[in-house]
């Protein structure tokens, strides 16, 4: 049985389940060692999966309010920890190599350019988080730069072929695909220099 007090979070998010029927939530740890991927119990009736490298976002955190309900009963906004920007980038830029599955390894290169693009107003706050956790993960922050780097050499790299691919059919409609792959690339091109 695992060490209860390391998810002490998940105890208290665990109570509101019912009232969270819109919401997914997973339940990660990190995976120690050289060992597959395993799902562990927590407690009675409560699995996490133990995934590479989440300490970065368990570790990396950041609380958010949920306060817009339908449901009367909830009448108190509850927080919930999510991992920082910078946390969830990194994370991504490690394990979208670990993926044997191309789809998930497009999908985390394309959450990775969400985030990008999407948070753009607190850009500077996110590379210099980026610094950050490069002090405190220095050999992972090595595997993270070499991974975005090699995937993103150019326009026609593995990396923007596969964020071009996930790319929503409302998403800068004006531009056509060629122009996309290269909004993409220079994304990735500006974070690569910046760390």
């Amino acid at each position: 049985m695992a060490d209860i007090t390391k998810y002490a979070f998940l105890k208290a998010i665990w109570p509101l389940r019912a009232y969270l029927t819109d919401i997914v939530i997973e339940f990660l740890t990190d995976q120690e060692g050289s060992k597959p991927d395993v799902v562990i119990e927590v407690q009675k009736g409560l699995h996490a999966e133990a995934l590479r490298y989440i300490s970065i976002a368990t570790d990396n955190t950041m609380a958010i309010n949920i306060d817009d309900f339908t449901d009367k009963e909830m009448e108190q906004a509850f927080k919930v920890k999510v991992p920082t920007p910078q946390a969830y980038i990194f994370h991504k830029g490690l394990v979208f190599e670990k993926r044997k599955e191309e789809p998930k390894k497009a999908k985390d290169l394309y959450y990775i350019f969400e985030v990008l693009t999407n948070c753009n107003t607190i850009e500077e706050k996110i590379i210099a988080g980026l610094a950050e956790l490069k002090g405190n993960y220095s050999a992972w922050f090595n595997r993270f730069r070499k991974n975005l780097s090699f995937n993103f050499a150019d326009s026609s790299s593995d990396g923007v072929l596969m964020v071009t691919g996930q790319r929503p059919a409302h998403m800068l409609p004006e531009i056509n695909e060629d122009q996309f792959k290269q909004y993409v690339f220079g994304t990735f091109k500006k974070l690569i220099e910046s760390i």
